[in-house]
């Protein structure tokens, strides 16, 4: 019998074991394969995600399997906390039972496991299912049990700032249908619906209530997005300035970075950016309907913090979007200030007419050139939503690379015209 010990003892050397197959490899999500996985007999899947969200906010939800199940998966039907599995490890363990409705003609599948967790150290997270056959537990009428292995999650900080989750699935579907047919005719299907079931589970933890929100984690996203996008390709022709495009494993969709020198002091151009930014967004960007400030969240000469709400306007025929954001400045040093937007969930309804938009970890930085000059360098990471996510990285794309040209040259235009 399989301890919760071994389990998460096996985990880990699961996870980091050489000879996993790369089978995706998107941007915000990897799927590996792996044959005999956990000893199983079978093909094991192996999916990576990262979130910018705190670690304990994702700790929390996995720790509790049905109801991470119940938001993340579409054949999810019961979850069952089915008695206590104490354990010197872990003292609130539980045997727990997930049920799924399969595709027809397919019979309904059950699995029974341990759930335990564990805290390696400060950054690092396990989460271990742990097989168990419990023949007093009788198996569900219409449906069968599915054989399981060793499988659970590592969730670690990284060093980007961002929460990586690493899930092992290993089982055998059972009942008619053998390994075979599961490894070579199903294994497409599972790899599909692995990325589905992940990046639900960015959809539904992102964005974050206000009181969970990291500062410091943010801070170190915005910092090390700064550094990797410094390579992206350019894109656009703007008159001054440069605009270049990526991806970023944390968003979905891709993200644009703009690079300019104004003729302004760094002190005017963070009031004008921050401090004032709903002042003078329209002189900038010609979208931007009105904005407000719903609350301060911090006041102090060093930093400042608040919720903002704005509303921007699309093209005829299409919804405006709305952005619901935490927004902060602060000063680093006297050379050099970080300017952070973060969507936040909030409870105020959706205008009529307009949808609401996410604003993944999105930065200015703001640094001193001379007495009378200042780079401003942007990275803009949005998901549009409604139908217009869609569209984002394709038909949009070159719409949106010209309006990060006109915004930044109307910048410069705004800057002299302070100065």
């Amino acid at each position: 019998m399989t301890t919760p010990l071994q389990t998460l003892q096996t985990i880990p050397q699961e996870l980091d074991a050489s000879d996993w197959q790369l089978e995706i490899d998107h941007t915000d999500i990897q799927v590996y394969s792996k044959s005999n996985a956990s000893n199983s007999g079978v093909i094991g899947f192996k999916t990576i995600t990262e979130h910018p969200i705190p670690q304990a906010v994702v700790i929390n939800l996995l720790k509790d399997v049905c109801g991470a199940m119940h938001r993340i998966n579409d054949l999810f039907v019961l979850g069952e906390q089915l008695r206590t599995w104490s354990v010197p490890i872990d003292s609130e363990g539980s045997l727990v039972r997930t049920s799924f409705q399969m595709p027809f003609p397919m019979v309904n599948r059950e699995f029974l496991h341990g759930l335990h967790s564990q805290k390696l150290d400060d950054k690092t997270y396990l989460v271990g299912y742990t097989p168990t056959e419990a023949l007093d537990i009788p198996v569900q009428k219409n449906y069968v049990r599915c054989p399981m292995s060793i499988s659970g999650q590592r969730i670690s900080i990284v060093d980007s700032g961002t929460t990586k989750v690493e899930h092992l699935m290993v089982y055998r579907l059972g009942g008619a249908i053998g390994p075979f047919i599961q490894d070579h005719f199903l294994k497409k299907s599972h790899i599909n619906a692995y990325i589905k079931e992940w990046r639900n589970l960015r959809t539904f933890l992102y964005p974050t209530p206000i009181d969970q929100i990291n500062y410091t984690q943010l801070a170190n996203i915005a910092l090390n997005t700064l550094q990797v996008s410094a390579t992206w390709a350019t894109i656009g022709k703007p008159k001054v300035g440069q605009v270049r495009v990526g991806r970023l494993p944390y968003s979905p969709r891709s993200a644009f970075r703009t690079d300019i020198v104004v003729e302004a002091p760094l002190t005017k151009v963070v009031d004008v950016i921050a401090d004032q930014s709903l002042k003078y967004l329209p002189q900038w960007n010609k979208e931007f309907i009105q904005g407000n400030v719903l609350k301060i969240v911090e006041e102090s000469p060093k930093k400042m913090a608040w919720i903002i709400q704005v509303h921007y306007q699309t093209p005829p025929l299409l919804a405006n979007r709305e952005y619901i954001y935490y927004f902060s400045r602060e000063w680093l040093n006297d050379k050099e200030a970080l300017i952070i937007y973060n969507s936040i969930q909030h409870p105020s309804p959706v205008p009529k007419g307009f949808v609401r938009g996410l604003l993944y970890p999105t930065v200015h930085r703001c640094i001193y050139q001379s007495a009378h000059s200042t780079k401003i360098e942007h990275i803009l990471v949005t998901d549009l939503k409604g139908n217009l996510s869609t569209f984002q990285d394709s038909l949009l794309k070159a719409g949106l690379a010209q309006a990060h040209c006109r915004d930044m040259e109307n910048q410069n235009r705004l800057f002299q015209d302070l100065s």
